[in-house]
């Protein structure tokens, strides 16, 4: 049962609430209010909640009890696991007019592990108005508030944990970005450079400039990465014993078209039909096809990024 998504929810359809009242661009972000202060008092206290039931779920052993810290021991775990600082919430709801881009663009995580000076500026302000609210008022501001709400957006995604089927969309243009959110959106890592490596079977995990900073990431699904790897040991297999046989038909052709050969001629025969690319590449285009077919039929989920290559 997840209580964390609803209950995000509720506080991220307050925050809506507000944008209706107040135009909320890059200059509006430093508006307080007692409202604005009780919802970063909530959004925390969620953040609490859920870090601490993210460090259990996912192998935290320090006791449950007033020593363990919703930042330096819970999220500082899943930082080392999962690199969270570096996660992106871009600010996606068509009602705050962003124009900077480090207002649009987030790493609301980041500094989340530490405390005292060092810490995030929207866990400075919450334990700022938690416990001397009337010296604080203007820390309950909206820029705290948003990239709380974004930190905490980022938890419940990684919470969920749900893998998305994108079949054979490998753009994953199909991909929703909001992951049900009306007011932020991931970046996803896409899966677009395709290899085989023959020698060990496999196929490499090629990361681009924004996979420690995405969210979810594209993947084939384990189904297709067998397939596929079958199918190209299979196609390799065929291809390198296609172009044996070639190479012996013509190395056969050659030396009965010669009238007077000896040894060192056939070596020369053999040396030029081995260093002679032409059959390869005449093979291929014969075949590639056959190799596009293998690609395009490989199909692709979306998985929350922890790191996995």
């Amino acid at each position: 049962m997840n209580i964390f998504w609803n209950i995000y929810k509720n506080i991220e359809r307050e925050l809506i609430e507000i944008s209706n009242i107040i135009h909320i661009d890059d200059n509006q972000l430093s508006v307080y209010s007692p409202k604005i202060t009780e919802l970063l008092i909530r959004t925390v206290v969620e953040v609490e909640a859920i870090s601490k039931e993210l460090y259990f779920k996912n192998g935290g052993n320090k006791e449950n009890d007033n020593q363990l810290f919703f930042d330096t021991d819970c999220i500082d775990f899943l930082e080392n696991k999962w690199l969270l600082s570096k996660k992106k919430v871009i600010v996606s709801a068509p009602n705050f007019y962003f124009s900077d881009e480090d207002n649009r663009v987030l790493t609301p995580l980041k500094k989340a592990n530490k405390r005292g000076s060092s810490s995030s500026k929207w866990l400075i302000a919450y334990q700022a108005v938690k416990h001397n609210r009337n010296n604080s008022l203007s820390k309950g501001n909206l820029k705290n508030l948003i990239e709380a709400l974004a930190g905490l957006y980022v938890l419940n995604i990684y919470y969920k944990d749900l893998v998305y089927s994108l079949s054979r969309d490998s753009n994953g243009t199909n991909f929703d970005n909001s992951l049900g959110s009306s007011i932020f959106s991931v970046d996803i890592h896409k899966y677009t450079d395709i290899t085989y490596d023959n020698e060990k079977e496999d196929m490499p995990y090629k990361k681009s400039i924004n996979y420690d900073s995405s969210v979810y990431i594209m993947e084939p699904t384990q189904k297709s990465k067998d397939d596929f790897k079958e199918q190209c040991s299979l196609f390799i297999s065929n291809f390198n014993k296609e172009i044996g046989d070639r190479k012996l038909k013509k190395i056969e052709n050659c030396i009965k078209q010669e009238q007077n050969i000896d040894e060192n001629k056939i070596q020369e025969i053999l040396e030029n039909i081995k260093s002679d690319k032409s059959i390869e590449e005449e093979l291929f285009q014969e075949k590639r096809f056959s190799a596009f077919e293998m690609f395009t039929n490989i199909e692709y989920q979306a998985v929350v990024n922890k790191q996995q290559y």
